[in-house]
């Protein structure tokens, strides 16, 4: 998992090329005029999706993972909160895996980590970390956002 500001990201040398590729391709597209929708970078390799929707309380959220692709939360408007946990024992798996999709929820987080996001503000969460988005410890509230997808197979191996 990866907290920083889209600005500071996108020029970070330490972050992998195709992490800073990705950024600042969001960096390129006027993303509060744009409608909410799929937008294609590279294909199903690289590409963002724009949301829209009200924040819920924490723990009304589905605990979800990925096993293909990395997300990267962007908040454009309004106030959130991503709980997030690495997956272990302690999760049950809530239905089978939608591998078309690239989703599988759970129930139960373990130890839960609370990610406060503000305009701007981004989460990278990658492959096997259980996460909560779109929640809110407080009174629920509309939010945009952008949520990328960068292939993991498109990341630096050992």
């Amino acid at each position: 998992m990866i907290i920083d500001t889209l600005a500071r990201a996108a020029v970070n040398p330490l972050y992998p090329a195709i992490i800073r590729r990705l950024l600042q391709a969001l960096e390129q597209h006027p993303l509060a005029q744009l409608a909410t929708g799929r937008y294609a970078i590279d294909g199903d390799a690289l590409f963002f999706s724009v949301i829209e929707g009200k924040s819920r309380p924490l723990h009304e959220q589905r605990p979800e993972l990925h096993r293909r692709y990395v997300d990267v939360h962007l908040l454009l408007e309004g106030e959130e909160v991503i709980g997030a946990s690495p997956l272990d024992s302690r999760q049950l798996s809530d239905g089978p895996f939608n591998e078309e999709g690239d989703i599988g929820f759970y129930r139960g987080m373990g130890e839960e980590s609370l990610i406060r996001l503000r305009p701007g503000d981004i989460v990278l969460l990658f492959p096997g970390e259980l996460h909560r988005p779109m929640a809110t410890l407080g009174i629920p509230g509309r939010l945009r956002k952008v949520v990328a997808k960068i292939d993991a197979s498109l990341l630096p191996g050992e």
